[in-house]
């Protein structure tokens, strides 16, 4: 991926969180939301959609959702802070750098992961089908591409 790349991307989302609903409340009361009516936005130019759960991913911890398309294939990036990670419906591969796509296990609805800061990471949907990851982010969201 080339550097322009790595910035328009990096830009795409930065730009697509201050578009996104964001829920000013701080776990302050009960809230629920049914997945059907979550409002998801698209991330610019890129095949991903964001629905914003609580938080507001540009200043602090947040929980969003993140929507691939079937047989996405990612790209190694970081993030800042540390998240975890829950496949809502679909299925995706995650692994860090040194490790291999082949070997990372196919994670299916309900499998977790944490992810720590600064680890240079990727994630892949090899499937057929669309899918959903919660992700709760530990600090602002962002992501840094790497070549």
């Amino acid at each position: 991926m080339t550097a322009l790349k790595t910035l328009g991307l990096a830009t795409t989302l930065i730009a697509a969180l201050a578009v996104s609903p964001a829920f000013a409340d701080s776990h302050s009361g009960n809230t629920a939301k049914a997945l059907a009516g979550v409002e998801f936005v698209p991330i610019g130019d890129l095949p991903i959609e964001l629905a914003v759960l609580w938080g507001n991913p540009q200043e602090g911890e947040s929980a969003v959702l993140l929507k691939f398309p079937p047989n996405f294939p990612g790209g190694m990036h970081t993030h800042t802070y540390a998240y975890h990670a829950v496949v809502v419906s679909g299925a995706s591969k995650h692994w860090t750098e040194g490790e291999s796509e082949a070997d990372a296990r196919l994670q299916l609805p309900g499998d977790y992961w944490y992810q720590i800061g600064g680890q240079v990471h990727q994630d892949s949907f090899p499937t057929d089908a669309e899918t959903i990851l919660y992700l709760q982010f530990e600090g602002p969201m962002d992501t840094h591409f790497v070549e």
